[in-house]
């Protein structure tokens, strides 16, 4: 397939990233896949980051500014603006390989909805890679079934980031997906909703995006009562909009555990949050309780754990800190909780 005649829209979104986007317009520029447009939207920049931008006067770039939205209702405007067969985000203060968009459109064999590159930790500092996002270890996965991407998340770990991901535009506009406004962890509830919805999913082993991890402004850094919101609202939308429609889908229910796993795990290591943050976390805690199928291709051992974290989750919060045990999956610690939650609710 001759794929050099499709338009990929590099969506940006923008705020106060002066000290970053300049590199990373220009790593956007200097791609070897030349039929791109990037659209820039400033979202409320109370710095010179405007000026940076309107210095691109390559006829590929396209600069918005509009008062601060924040980052899901700026990539949704975005979405609006895009002209593109293929949509890709990428942050202001990440970095693009010179062949970035070529890599991961050289995939594309006409079925794809979503192809996803490998994505290295990069350290903005010292100019290095440090690390990689979680990837399948499989050069290739390709899927025709909606649990398959989820699956793999919960037991194996994938990166849920909404960055280093080629969508068909057509795919995300005749599914309507679009990103919840107004919270943080956004990203989580979109890598759901996408894959959830994807018949055909690519992972590719190149290193198509340099993913900064040393910018201390990063709001996903900060555990605040917004974080925990947020995470709460990704659950509860996944409750009201998926597993009350799809009853029958049994990786919803366990979907929502290992959400429910990474809240609590964040409330054990940073207890910072407010008397009514956490009030509302064992409110919607209690609220989203699926029930849980066995009809699901996890291994033994993984059910009853998202099924135990269910279980703890019910509790009140200090209980749920004082239950909860982070530990791999096959720790003989977790083994015993595990058997001791089977035989007490089996009496």
């Amino acid at each position: 397939m001759n794929n050099s005649n499709f338009l990929v829209s590099i969506i940006v979104p923008c705020y106060n990233a002066s000290y970053y986007v300049k590199e990373v317009l220009n790593s956007i520029r200097n791609q070897t896949y030349s039929n791109i447009e990037c659209i820039i939207i400033n979202d409320g920049s109370t710095d010179n980051t405007l000026d940076i931008i309107n210095k691109f006067t390559d006829l590929r770039f396209h600069v918005y500014s509009q008062e601060n939205k924040g980052l899901s209702d700026t990539r949704n405007f975005g979405l609006e603006k895009a002209a593109g067969d293929f949509i890709f985000f990428c942050d202001s203060d990440d970095i693009l390989p010179p062949k970035a968009i070529e890599s991961l459109l050289s995939k594309y064999t006409g079925k794809e909805d979503i192809i996803v590159g490998k994505t290295a930790n990069y350290s903005w500092e010292e100019k290095k890679t440090i690390s990689y996002l979680p990837h399948p270890k499989e050069p290739q996965i390709l899927t025709n079934n909606n649990s398959e991407v989820l699956l793999k998340n919960i037991s194996e770990g994938l990166s849920p980031i909404a960055q280093n991901k080629l969508y068909n535009a057509k795919f995300l506009k005749e599914n309507y997906l679009k990103f919840l406004s107004g919270i943080y962890h956004e990203d989580e509830l979109w890598f759901f909703e996408t894959m959830f919805k994807a018949k055909n999913v690519i992972f590719t082993p190149e290193i198509s995006y340099h993913y900064t991890v040393d910018n201390a402004q990063s709001i996903t850094k900060k555990n605040s009562d917004k974080n925990l919101l947020g995470y709460l609202s990704v659950i509860k939308t996944i409750y009201d909009n998926y597993y009350l429609k799809y009853p029958n889908q049994s990786i919803i229910a366990y979907y929502i555990s290992y959400l429910k796993k990474i809240i609590i795990g964040n409330y054990k290591h940073h207890s910072n949050y407010s008397n009514e943050a956490l009030q509302q976390m064992e409110e919607t805690f209690k609220e989203v309780n699926p029930k849980f199928s066995d009809q699901i291709e996890l291994k033994n051992i993984e059910k009853k754990y998202f099924q135990y974290i269910n279980a703890v989750s019910l509790k009140d919060v200090d209980s749920i800190k004082k239950e909860y045990f982070n530990n791999p999956v096959n720790s003989l610690r977790k083994q015993y909780k595990i058997l001791f939650f089977s035989i007490f609710n089996s009496k």
